[in-house]
């Protein structure tokens, strides 16, 4: 189990301080600064320390897929109920989205223990500015031999999850990529009512992409309006797309 002990404490209405330990040897402080205001900038910014220590920073020595085999300890509350989707706080819940996307099924318990955490006459402080359009994508990046560099959408995931007949994988998202870097992905024809459903529902479809390969039993359907192709849904080929 690989366990991310996190202490925010607020500065004020654009940033906090975060004290985080993993294990008995790594440990920092990091003063997040937000781009905006928020009386909840504590939480916001253990939440922002929590993606970018465990995804960017590899604090693990690895990137995680899944949250199998996770365990992280926060300070506050309202995160665990964020993930839940039981809190009001609705303007976390972008920055939360990882926790129930990328990592779900993660292990996250509550505890106000700073005992052991680093202390700040004695560590040198981070500074990190958690840019938004990253802290809060409701997407992840993936890089594929066929494609390119393309984003997943929460729901692409959610929708690979209800079709997939074997049932819902463990570690859905790992399972997803998996798929999605098969090296004969090509792209395919799309029905004409398929692109009705789809002009209709995002106003064009000559953006529209759907991508598959023969062996595959899914049709994966891309936006490409921007510098990287969408995964906005997955379906089977021989089923009705309703998403």
């Amino acid at each position: 189990m690989m366990q991310l002990n996190t202490f925010s404490e607020r500065i004020d209405r654009r940033s906090a301080r975060v004290f985080w330990r993993s294990g008995t040897s790594r440990s920092g402080i990091l003063d997040i600064s937000l781009e905006f205001d928020s009386a909840d900038s504590d939480v916001l910014a253990e939440l922002v320390a929590i993606r970018f220590l465990v995804l960017q920073k590899k604090i693990f020595g690895v990137e995680p897929m899944c949250g199998k085999g996770l365990k992280f300890v926060v300070s506050k509350g309202a995160i665990k109920k964020l993930v839940r989707g039981a809190s009001s706080k609705k303007h976390a819940v972008k920055f939360a989205a990882f926790l129930s996307g990328r990592l779900s099924g993660v292990q996250i318990e509550v505890s106000k223990d700073k005992a052991f955490m680093p202390k700040v006459e004695d560590t040198a402080i981070e500074s990190h500015l958690a840019a938004t359009d990253y802290y809060t994508a409701t997407f992840e990046a993936v890089s594929t031999p066929s494609m390119g560099d393309i984003l997943v959408t929460q729901h692409a995931i959610d929708q690979y999850i209800d079709r997939i007949d074997s049932g819902a994988p463990q570690r859905p998202f790992a399972s997803l990529v998996k798929r999605l870097q098969h090296p004969a992905l090509q792209q395919i024809p799309l029905p004409v009512s398929v692109l009705k459903h789809k002009k209709k529902k995002y106003g064009r479809s000559d953006n529209v992409e759907a991508w598959s390969h023969p062996d595959s039993g899914f049709v994966y359907l891309f936006l490409n309006d921007r510098a990287q192709k969408v995964l906005v849904t997955v379906f089977r080929p021989d089923k009705k797309l309703a998403a």
